[in-house]
Parts: C-alpha cells; structure tokens; sequence
C-alpha cells in the first residue's frame, strides 16, 4: 500500500474514537475526527457552506426529503473534496465524517465498523459524560440516531450496514486495546497480500 487510509465510523459508547486514537499512535500516522477536521474547515473561505457536516448538526425530514430529491446536486461535494485533498497524500486515520464513503473507491482504503453490546456502552457513556443510566440511554440514542441520519443524507448509503466496510468488530468482547490489536493484524495480512499480489 502507498499509503495507510483507516477510516473508523462507530457507535456511540463503543469506544471507536479512542481505538482510533490508538491505531493513529501505534502507526505513527495522523489522526483526524470532528475537532481536527472542523479547525482545518474553519480556516477555508466556505466554511459557513459545510458547516453543519463538521459540526454534525441534526439533520431533520424535510431536509433530508429535499437532498434525495436533490442528490445529483452533489450534497455534500465540498466537504467530501476537502478532506479528499487532505488526505490525497498521507497516511492517516479518520473518525466518522463520512469517510468509509468519501473514499470508497480508494485502493489504500481500509474501512472498520465498530459496535458494542448495549451494556458496555451505557457504562462507558455514564462514565465519560457523568449521566445517570436513563439518561446515557437517551444519549446513546440521540448521537446514533444523529449519526444515521447525517451519514444518509450526505451519502443517501446505509450508516452501520456491514457491507459498506471491510471489518466489523464488537469492542464489548475483545476490550479496547484488543479490538487494537485485531485491527493492526488485519492490516498488516492486508499488506502481506497485497505485496504478493503486486
């Protein structure tokens, strides 16, 4: 592979953003999720245009009616371009943003899905956000259900559909840092074979 392109979409409380931090350490890569690529965004003259992709705004019915209606008018263009241009060069690891998508037809793409058993992720969002557990619940809801809709209006694609990413893992079973460690042996298989290949 000329480069290492990991994109990682999850689920909220899976632990995704933190295996992606981790990847991006062990290969010493970049690292980019919402904060990072919004500071790049907001220095580009149409930032108020994609705005609301970094910034993960809600996105309701009606405007997603009107992007399906619309879609050949390349929703979405602007955003998926500059993180193209990004990344055209560099090894990296990206969090959400669509990128699974954006990249779709890269050669050096490796794309993974992270989910979690309900269990795990109500306790690591009680943790990390202090919500009681009828709370955390309504907040795990909300984010994915945010993250769905986001992903479908920008993509008119499937959000958390296994054939849309080339490795699924659940971090309830395997743990944080072992989720890691099956991701880095994927890649590294990923490589052998694609030097045998070549």
């Amino acid at each position: 592979m000329s480069r290492l392109l990991i994109t990682i979409g999850r689920e909220y409380g899976s632990g995704g953003r933190e295996i992606g931090q981790k990847l991006a350490e062990r290969l010493n890569i970049t690292f980019y999720d919402r904060e990072e690529l919004m500071e790049i965004a907001k220095h580009k003259e149409n930032y108020e245009e994609v705005r609301s992709f970094y910034e993960e705004f809600p996105v309701n019915s009606l405007l997603y009616a009107i992007a399906m209606n619309n879609f050949e008018n390349g929703v979405g263009s602007i955003p998926f371009q500059q993180i193209r241009a990004l990344c055209a060069d560099r090894s990296c690891v990206i969090v959400g943003r669509c990128s699974n998508y954006i990249f779709k037809d890269d050669p050096d793409l490796i794309s993974i899905f992270i989910h979690a058993n309900p269990e795990f992720r109500l306790k690591r969002v009680m943790e990390m956000e202090q919500l009681s557990k009828s709370r955390a619940k309504e907040r795990i809801s909300e984010v994915d259900r945010g993250r769905k809709s986001l992903f479908e209006y920008y993509t008119k694609a499937s959000w958390d559909k296994a054939n849309g990413y080339h490795l699924c893992l659940d971090s309830s079973i395997l743990g944080i840092d072992q989720t890691v460690e099956e991701i880095l042996a994927y890649i590294d298989r990923r490589i052998r074979i694609k030097n045998q290949n070549s």
